[in-house]
């Protein structure tokens, strides 16, 4: 009997160990479905096409109202100029797009070493913002005309009032700012792009630049999202047999501990007692004495009560085993009074279910 129930007893780390490992096994086969930081390669681009026409005063040396791009211009004759800012971006990934661009006007005085001295920022055109851009492709078209005159007296004011030897310019920039967003993707895609026409000023002769900082063709590297599932029938059935897995651990555990024995529970408990106490415990044999009328029998309900009353009179725990592996007996004698705790097996067993059930 003992033999098996030791057997028993063995089944529950067994069983654990076991599915332990088929859970290890479960847990590899889940990861062969699952991509782990994917890099994907990602190609955008854009481009810009700035043109502007030069419009003149009403003068007798030019017969056309305006000339063009490209060409070195009298101060004196210009009356504004005719700008068209072009952008164009287009991404090859199916982006979430949204974009924003504003037109600034910046008139900088800077001497002769290139240093600033004076510098005013002024709006052109506010800031406009859009959403949910079709087909990965978006294009700013904006035309504006700047006043060369005002911008010229402004800087040939600021100079003669200070007797200035400076060179001053009026830079008119378009500033455009992407974001794109992928649901699978980790990061964002940013980009901006400045397109700028500058305007010499406080000269006899005007000659235009123009300066263009875009990101061209870029691949830049997306990777996706911590994990992908990229296998979603493994996937489930990995779940699935994770669930059966722990399910069967539990189950058994459940059904070892359940159904054990009486017997098991009474020698575990021994154990623990002669263990815990062997210093207070002394081994006997059945005692006649505790049956003699002239002594009182006080019943312990506990073995902790039995260890109470020792603190207290100081006396030796006698014990002997009535039925070997069921029942087993502690006792104190003191004078005319013997305090006993029997400790039975089935008892055990029932107040085992009571705490269960509670």
């Amino acid at each position: 009997m003992k033999s098996k129930e030791k057997e028993r007893e063995k089944v529950i780390p067994i069983a654990i160990i076991t599915g332990i490992l088929i859970m290890l096994v479960i847990i590899l086969i889940g990861c062969l479905s699952l991509t782990f930081k994917k890099e994907y390669v990602v190609h955008y681009s854009d481009k810009s096409n700035l043109d502007y026409n030069v419009y003149l005063k009403t003068n007798e040396f030019y017969k056309t109202t305006f000339l063009p791009k490209d060409k070195n211009y009298i101060s004196t004759l210009i009356d504004y100029v005719d700008a068209n800012f072009n952008y164009t971006f287009k991404s090859a990934e199916d982006f979430e797009l949204e974009y924003t661009y504003y037109i600034e006007a910046d008139l900088v005085v800077n001497n002769n070493e290139g240093k600033n001295i004076f510098k005013q920022e002024e709006t052109i055109l506010p800031k406009k913002s859009f959403k949910n851009v079709e087909n990965n492709t978006f294009s700013v078209a904006e035309n504006i005309k700047i006043d060369y005159g005002k911008y010229n007296r402004l800087a040939s004011d600021f100079v003669s009032n200070f007797d200035l030897s400076a060179n001053s310019k009026v830079v008119v920039s378009l500033y455009v700012n992407i974001l794109g967003k992928h649901q699978e993707f980790d990061k964002e895609l940013r980009d901006k792009a400045v397109i700028r026409l500058e305007i010499p000023l406080t000269s006899k002769t005007v000659d235009i630049t123009m300066d263009y900082k875009l990101c061209n063709n870029v691949e830049e590297i997306f990777q996706y999202k911590t994990t992908l599932i990229s296998n979603p029938v493994l996937f489930t059935w990995s779940i699935i047999f994770a669930i059966l897995d722990i399910v069967g651990i539990t189950t058994v555990v459940l059904y070892i501990v359940k159904t054990r024995s009486c017997k098991t529970i009474y020698a575990k408990k021994l154990k623990r007692i002669l263990r815990d106490y062997e210093h207070y415990i002394s081994w006997t044999k059945h005692s006649k004495k505790i049956e003699e009328e002239d002594i009182r029998i006080e019943y312990m309900k506990s073995f902790d009560d039995i260890i109470n009353i020792r603190d207290s009179i100081e006396k030796p725990i006698l014990f002997y085993e009535e039925i070997e592996g069921e029942r087993a007996k502690f006792y104190i004698l003191d004078d005319k009074v013997a305090y006993v705790y029997i400790m039975d097996s089935k008892d055990l067993k029932s107040k085992n279910e009571k705490i269960k059930r509670a």
